[in-house]
């Protein structure tokens, strides 16, 4: 676990900077033109009926739902999916967040029937051709976070985009990372999301803000998400500040997703030359990738808490066990704290770790 007194006591930051002071983001927030909307009513009307605007112009969709979890917003998107289709399988990759990272939500709460396709690598066209089951929907995840924030080929998401249209299948991108995606295959927001039927983005990861999720789709099939949000308890009595933080973040940090992508792939480049470091994959496909280090996961850790403590870099939030026996997997995400170092002094640090500095 990440010790968050001895992280903000650090200088620099690989990857995630501490959120600032309270203080300090409510006087940013307040400062925001949505801060003189009026205060919405469970969703309706103020900053979020604005940032569902805005998002869905964005994506170049019809319409848009805001969510406080995407979570709630994705088990929404596969229920109202399963409904009009009178089916119940949805086809996975077993490495997405759906599957890693929800206890289990897909089955257990919701009653669908996950058909999971691929291992390693992102969903393939070749997997989905071989299903013989009927798809209520078939869900993407934009990048695939557990196996190294990995994008399949444009061509390929392409030819899936195709395939389950010509078959009327609803295609989904699960895509908390959506604009990183993006950014990683050069191409607008709006052209990635044109080859899905709906899309789910994030607006606390990349983007910074304090929480919350859009879906963006039809707008019947939007409509169509609205009593599932209710039985899904998805409706807060208010949700602006999660609103104006997220179209906070739309304007300062989305516009710079391409530089953050290049500083990463810049990064990965210098590290591939280091002997003890292994980079996953070599040139990332977006802003972030992983470094498979040798040793174990808790020696390095507190080996990296002795490195925390002198006050200058904090390089990773997490340990855990690599493929390959003996190694141990970090996660590099590069966002607006890369910019208080250059890509060699993140090197340097880095070797300085490995060597046992």
């Amino acid at each position: 676990m990440t010790d968050p007194a001895l992280k903000q006591a650090c200088r620099l930051f690989l990857s995630r900077p501490p959120a600032p002071p309270v203080a300090e983001t409510m006087t940013r927030l307040a400062a925001h033109p949505a801060a003189r909307d009026a205060v919405d009513e469970y969703g309706a009307g103020g900053a979020v009926a604005t940032l569902e605007q805005v998002t869905a112009v964005r994506l170049g969709k019809p319409a848009g739902r805001f969510f406080i979890k995407g979570v709630t917003a994705q088990l929404c998107v596969l229920q109202a999916y399963a409904d009009a289709r009178g089916c119940r399988n949805v086809a996975i990759h077993p490495m997405g967040h759906m599957d890693m990272d929800e206890a289990g939500a897909l089955e257990r709460a919701a009653g669908l029937n996950a058909i999971r396709l691929g291992r390693h690598r992102p969903l393939s066209l070749d997997a989905l051709q071989a299903v013989t089951e009927p798809l209520a929907a078939v869900v993407v995840e934009l990048p695939l976070r557990r196996a190294g924030f990995l994008l399949p080929p444009l061509d390929e998401l392409r030819a899936i985009s195709t395939w389950c249209r010509g078959r009327a299948i609803p295609l989904h991108f699960d895509g908390a990372r959506l604009w990183e995606a993006a950014a990683g295959y050069g191409v607008a927001e709006a052209e990635l999301a044109a080859l899905a039927d709906s899309v789910y983005v994030a607006y606390y990861k990349g983007l910074g803000g304090l929480g919350g999720a859009l879906v963006a789709g039809s707008e019947a099939f939007i409509a169509a998400l609205a009593p599932w949000k209710s039985r899904y308890g998805g409706n807060l009595v208010t949700a602006w500040p999660y609103a104006i933080s997220a179209l906070d973040g739309l304007d300062r940090l989305a516009p710079r997703m391409g530089e953050f992508v290049e500083r990463a792939r810049a990064l990965a480049a210098a590290l591939v030359a280091v002997p003890q470091v292994r980079v996953h994959p070599a040139r990332p496909h977006t802003n972030a990738f992983q470094l498979w280090l040798p040793g174990r996961p808790d020696v390095l850790a507190a080996q990296h808490r002795q490195m925390a403590e002198a006050g200058e870099w904090w390089l990773f939030d997490g340990f855990a066990e690599a493929p390959l026996d003996g190694w141990t997997m970090v996660e590099v995400q590069i966002g607006p704290g890369s910019d208080d170092w250059t890509v060699e002094q993140a090197a340097d640090a880095i070797r300085r770790f490995v060597a046992g500095a």
